[in-house]
Parts: structure tokens; sequence; C-alpha cells
């Protein structure tokens, strides 16, 4: 019983003393070489790698101009749409490597649980236990750069969506399906990405 006791004890105070981590354990995973976190157009977010000399090339003055189906992700209360932040790495790696600003032009559609990523603080909080939207400074930025965001008036009608709950610059279309057709006929290739 002694011996019971005596292990027990070792054992409980082994559990309670704080585990010491190796220095060397503790240090950040070495970067990616030519890797920027964000910019040089979308600051909140973008990575992209820098490639030096690419063997395939636009041709000078190409005009990008890609749209992005945005249907998951958005109401995730802690993390920025992650499918958001394509849209910011198609603009920061064109960018980054020489292509003009105004030659880059992105567009998304909103649908199906992609949403919330669209709300202001305040209905983001209404509707996700009192959380701000961790996405809106990604939108607000997307939108100061000529992204179009379109929110599907499919979803909107479903889920009790009103116009003053979406961040300003966020457009509405009657549907997802409408949206997608009309930019892709302005010239918009789909990007699966």
């Amino acid at each position: 019983m002694r011996r019971t006791v005596y292990v027990l004890t070792v054992f409980s105070t082994l559990l309670a003393a704080p585990l010491q981590v190796p220095v060397q354990a503790q240090a950040p995973p070495p970067a990616i070489p030519g890797q920027q976190r964000s910019g040089p157009v979308i600051q909140s977010t973008g990575m992209s790698i820098k490639v030096d000399d690419p063997t395939f090339r636009a041709p000078d003055n190409f005009v990008f101009k890609a749209v992005f189906e945005i249907n998951a992700g958005g109401g995730d209360s802690i993390m920025v749409n992650a499918q958001l932040t394509s849209l910011a790495r198609f603009l920061n790696m064109h960018v980054r490597h020489g292509y003009p600003e105004a030659n880059v032009k992105a567009a998304a559609v909103v649908h199906g649980a992609g949403w919330p990523a669209l709300l202001t603080d305040a209905a983001f909080a209404a509707r996700f236990g009192g959380k701000p939207n961790p996405s809106r400074a990604l939108v607000e930025e997307l939108v100061q750069h000529g992204a179009q965001l379109v929110l599907c008036g499919q979803t909107a009608g479903a889920r009790g969506i009103r116009r003053d709950e979406l961040l300003p610059g966020v457009q509405v279309a009657i549907s997802a399906m409408t949206a997608l057709s009309v930019l892709q006929a302005d010239g918009y290739r789909f990007n699966p990405w």
C-alpha cells in the first residue's frame, strides 16, 4: 500500500511540474525563400512566393480577369475566410511580379456558406456569438482595390440577410448563377482556386 501511495505521489508531482521544452523546439519554422505574407496590393493577407525568371509569362499588357466562387468558410468567428484570401493572393502575386494593378481584376461570387464574410461587424456579431467579422478588413481592402464582391440574392433571401447588414461595396445579384454568367460574358474567367 505504501509503495502505491509513493508511486502515485511521484506521478502526481511529475504531472504538476512545468514541462521544460528545449529553446530550440520553440523557434518558429524557417520561412520559405521568397515568401511574402501580404502585399503589395492587399496588406491584410495574400501570401505569395517570388518566382525568379518564370519561363511562362503572360504577354505584355495582358489583362487578368478572374472570378472566384466563395461558398464556404464565412461563419468562422476567428479565421479570415480562406477562399477570399485567394483573391488577395491573385492580386498580390501578379502585381509583385510586375503586372500593373490596373491589369489585374478580380471578382467573387459569394453564395452557400460564404455569405457571413460579407457582413458588417455588428451583423456578424448578432449572428455569431458577439464576435466581429474576421474577414471585414480583407473585404474592405478588396473593394478598395476594385474587386467586385457579389452576393447571391437567393442566398441572401433564404438567410434573411438585409442590405444594411452588408459591408459597403458588396453587390447583390438575383443569383450566383446570374453573377457568374454576367461576369464570364464580360471576360472574367472562372478560377477554381
